[in-house]
């Protein structure tokens, strides 16, 4: 007998890597949630003189609180930015000037004799501390609608020291707050789900677009792979790979001072989603893509460029408050 019951059991097991699993956003009014986002920069360019390198490092506290949940699941989140610090070490003026260190602190307020690239900083970084937008995400993380970017975007511009520096920060201050950039933004921090339960293994893929005046139109298509389960019940997190392949698909238009030209864009990365709690517990992504520029300079000459920029991005949340 007790060998039959064990062959009916072998029988009926499913490997755990047959199993299936939902992976869904799961959002409830009043959660407040807080992630802290890390993005460090490496630029190496060539072309233009001697070879320079460029390091910063950003990192903002997001609050996130969820106003409202539909019944399909889909939900209207409240983020605002608490605290941003930045880090940039910039080269000098030729090999023989040492690289430049210049910090920010959204908790410290500049002081009347600090470096003017500390208090333009603090003029726009700064001023998007504690200001809200709201977006409506569905339950497989693809975002619905963003508002209040506009709000943002005119207290900036407000906010611009009036010198010839003016054009070009507002003109990097709307694509940074449109809404194809806010988009792949939230939805690279919020990786999309997949539409039907997946098993390890298993592969679903999502799609980022966002251009500008230098670069054009830049496409990106992320692979995602479930490889772990790891843990039972509330601690079961999905261990999720995550590849990223980016193309320039439209080319930027004609006659403008710089044209960006992507040589290679790629990525990858991991997502550690809670199944239980629906919501991501850790996220990291390596980027590394190439490019060359034209720039055109005042007396009409063109520069070109080769530069090479790895990113590498980490959001961790922090913790889950009392409603």
């Amino acid at each position: 007998m007790r060998s039959l019951v064990a062959l009916l059991l072998a029988l009926v097991a499913v490997p755990a890597s047959a199993q299936t699993v939902t992976l869904r956003y799961s959002w409830q009014q009043g959660q407040e949630l807080s992630y802290k986002t890390t993005v460090r920069t490496n630029s190496a360019m060539s072309g233009a003189g001697d070879p320079r390198s460029f390091d910063q490092t950003l990192s903002q506290t997001l609050k996130i609180t969820v106003a409202a949940v539909f019944p399909d699941g889909s939900a209207t989140l409240r983020q605002v930015i608490s605290s941003v610090t930045l880090d940039m070490d910039t080269p000098g003026g030729d090999r023989d000037t040492p690289a430049v260190k210049v910090s920010y602190d959204s908790a410290k307020p500049p002081a009347e004799d600090a470096d003017p690239r500390v208090k333009a900083m603090a003029q726009t970084m700064g001023a998007m501390v504690g200001e809200a937008i709201s977006v409506t995400m569905a339950p497989n993380g693809s975002v619905k609608r963003i508002d209040g970017a506009a709000k943002i975007i005119d207290k900036l511009m407000q906010q611009l020291p009036r010198d010839p520096m003016a054009g070009s920060l507002a003109q990097n201050i709307r694509a940074m707050l449109g809404e194809d950039a806010l988009r792949t933004s939230l939805e690279q921090n919020f990786s999309r789900m997949p539409d039907a339960p997946v098993k390890i293994g298993d592969t679903w893929t999502s799609q980022q677009s966002v251009g500008a005046d230098a670069t054009g139109k830049i496409h990106g298509t992320s692979t995602f792979t479930l490889k772990a389960i790891e843990g039972t019940g509330d601690a079961a997190i999905a261990r999720v790979a995550v590849v990223l392949a980016l193309k320039q698909a439209e080319a930027p238009p004609a006659g403008g001072q710089m044209v960006v030209k992507l040589l290679d864009g790629k990525g990858e990365g991991e997502v550690q989603f809670s199944v239980a709690r629906g919501r991501i517990e850790k996220n990291g992504m390596q980027t590394d893509i190439s490019s060359s520029a034209a720039i055109r300079t005042p007396d009409g000459s063109t520069q070109n460029i080769q530069n090479k920029t790895r990113t590498i991005m980490t959001m961790e949340l922090l913790k889950q408050e009392a409603r």
